[in-house]
């Protein structure tokens, strides 16, 4: 059988199946049916910058409305709002149910007192922290350099005050994208997550308002963290983990062949429930066994631009190719 055990953040797994940061996260029950159904690791979910700062109950009434505008919040959260220490008690709680990493999460736009959170985060007994910088860069006078200039400040900030393990989850919004991740991968941060989920918000033509409904990722939204996984493997230090898009265990595979360590899984379990997991396992085993690959390093990587025989394909030559031959 297969070796699924792989080495992520430093962190030992036992598959690289991961369960991502979502509504699935909130509960120990979930971490329990993860692991036993094939998960490496578990992403708890984020604590908000506005939840942290946060101090009186209007206000958090109002981040329970709809004031949560990332691809964590709105429908894959509950209504209520929770804060930093009841946050604390949520990761030891996850260590003590299951075995495999528990991973922390921080979800911040703007420099601020993270290191301290961090810290603390790391001494409730986190493996791991993953921050995840969203923002939508809506102000015209804000340049896209003062933008990574600030994301770098705050994961250089919160780089230097642990020791646990630190992985960064980006947009793929970013003029040079594989610049700003190699100035990231300086830092020393141990892996990126490619990528997050902004909220699109959507007009009521009947009531004439704004609607921020939160739709899961559909299969086909895969193929942008596919491709930048397999331009970056092997040109930046930090391991590459998958996240969007993936909803079946060929989409696993094809993660991994990019250049994959893990794969972060939501969408997918919330549609079918968490021992959909096992599915996802059997098939990667079934690949695995079918190819004679003993372990994931046989294979990681083996289709990413470093390796690939046609690396072109992965930029602008065959875009060029497929509308040159559809026009001939």
């Amino acid at each position: 059988m297969a070796d699924l055990s792989t080495t992520y953040m430093g962190l030992t797994l036992p598959s690289p199946l991961v369960l991502a940061s979502s509504s699935l996260t909130n509960k120990v029950e979930n971490f329990l049916a993860a692991e036993q159904h094939g998960a490496g690791a578990v992403v708890l979910r984020s604590l908000f910058e506005e939840q942290i700062e946060a101090v009186d109950s209007a206000l958090q009434e109002a981040l329970s409305k709809n004031s949560e505008i990332s691809a964590e919040a709105q429908n894959f959260f509950p209504r209520q709002v929770i804060g930093p220490q009841e946050y604390l008690r949520l990761i030891g709680s996850a260590k003590k149910a299951v075995r495999i990493p528990v991973i922390a999460s921080l979800n911040c736009v703007a420099p601020g007192s993270w290191s301290g959170y961090a810290k603390q985060i790391e001494e409730a007994g986190a493996d791991g922290l993953e921050v995840n910088l969203y923002g939508v860069q809506a102000d015209p006078a804000v340049s896209g350099a003062e933008v990574e200039n600030r994301y770098h400040e705050i994961i250089a900030g919160i780089r230097d005050s642990v020791k646990i393990p630190m992985a960064v989850k980006l947009s793929p919004f970013f003029t040079a994208l594989a610049n700003t991740v190699s100035r990231f991968d300086a830092t020393g941060v141990q892996a990126f997550v490619l990528f997050n989920r902004f909220l699109q918000p959507d007009f009521s033509v009947e009531k004439l308002s704004l609607r921020s409904d939160m739709s899961l990722s559909q299969p086909g939204e895969m193929l942008l963290p596919l491709r930048w996984i397999a331009l970056l493997y092997g040109r930046v230090k930090a391991d590459l983990s998958a996240s969007t898009g993936v909803h079946d265990a060929a989409g696993v595979i094809k993660m991994m062949l990019a250049g994959a360590t893990t794969v972060q899984l939501a969408a997918a379990l919330v549609k079918n429930g968490v021992p959909y997991l096992a599915k996802l396992r059997d098939g990667l085993e079934d690949f695995m066994d079918k190819r004679g690959y003993g372990n994931i390093e046989d294979f990681r990587g083996t289709l990413s631009q470093r390796v690939i025989r046609e690396p072109g394909a992965f930029e602008r030559a065959q875009y060029v190719q497929l509308i040159l031959s559809q026009n001939s």
